[in-house]
């Protein structure tokens, strides 16, 4: 059994019920279509049985990785580069004024 975010997953066997799915609807900030959440509460018990099958894992003595890959990161030198001249950046804007974009106002 498992305790998140007060809601209360039985891993082993996972069936989420009608007051959970609302629960999490709520949480998620969701509106749910009735016709639909049955569709989904029964699509959401099997996912959740899955990821709860991960728990068997024989994972004792394995150290925590971020990647299953032993990957050294791509780095390129911080190197000074030339900048284009302001003109040519300038070239595809839509409108241009003084040297600076125009955008549309946004804000009133």
């Amino acid at each position: 059994m498992r305790i998140i975010r007060g809601l209360i997953i039985h891993i082993s066997t996972v069936t989420l019920t009608p007051a959970t799915l609302d629960k999490l609807a709520k949480l998620s900030k969701l509106s749910l279509d009735p016709g639909k959440a049955e569709a989904l509460r029964a699509s959401l018990s099997d996912i959740v049985g899955w990821v709860g099958q991960l728990e068997s894992a024989p994972v004792q003595g394995l150290a925590p990785m971020a990647h299953p890959h032993d990957l050294p990161l791509r780095l390129r030198d911080d190197a000074l580069e030339a900048f284009p001249e302001r003109e040519v950046l300038m070239a595809n804007a839509p409108e241009a004024a003084g040297g600076f974009f125009l955008v549309p106002r946004v804000v009133e």
